[in-house]
């Protein structure tokens, strides 16, 4: 994947990144320390902002999504097929 799939980043995100807690990532916003924006009633900030504090993101941080051990992917959760089958 190339930098540019990640240009934006969730809260979440930066609070993993940054390793302080999702309030303190709002302070920042909000104290203009770095740059984010609301989509919908979400905010998202840009990664070139948080870069510019901690230098470039591996791009292994954005690596591949795990599969919840209660939702395996198939929109049903674990256990459940089992039932079904039986």
């Amino acid at each position: 994947m190339s930098n540019d799939q990640h240009l934006i980043l969730t809260v979440k995100e930066v609070s993993t990144l940054l390793r302080i807690h999702r309030p303190k990532v709002y302070d920042l916003i909000k104290e203009g320390i770095i740059e984010g924006f609301k989509l919908g009633s979400d905010w998202r900030v840009k990664r070139q902002s948080v870069e510019a504090l901690i230098g470039p993101i591996p791009e292994d941080f954005f690596g591949k999504k795990k599969v919840s051990p209660v939702n395996n992917g198939s929109g049903a959760a674990m256990g459940e097929d089992k039932k079904r089958a039986a």
